[in-house]
């Protein structure tokens, strides 16, 4: 089955992980999202001979690299989670309590 496939990545800002989200849409109109947080950057000096021996070391004998923390099937769940993330972002403290 055919798909398109768009991704959108924020690492930290110490780079040690990043934010990594997903969206998938298959040849029959199927849509799913897949989130995830990869933290398998261990070491920043990838570019030398050495820091590539590490990081292949790391691929053969540690942790998966790529996995899915969140999977969501359809439209509607993530379009919510959008909703809460744009809701979190208007939050400000106008003083007293609660919200």
């Amino acid at each position: 089955m055919k798909e398109k496939s768009k991704m959108i990545v924020l690492p930290c800002d110490c780079k040690c992980c990043m934010l990594v989200i997903e969206k998938t849409v298959w040849e029959d109109n199927d849509v799913s999202y897949n989130i995830s947080i990869q933290d398998s950057r261990y070491d920043h000096n990838y570019n030398t001979v050495w820091g590539r021996i590490k990081r292949a070391v790391k691929i053969l004998f540690g942790k998966p690299i790529y996995y899915n923390d969140l999977h969501l099937e359809g439209e509607e769940k993530f379009h919510k989670l959008v909703g809460d993330m744009e809701e979190l972002e208007r939050l400000e403290y106008a003083g007293g309590e609660g919200q």
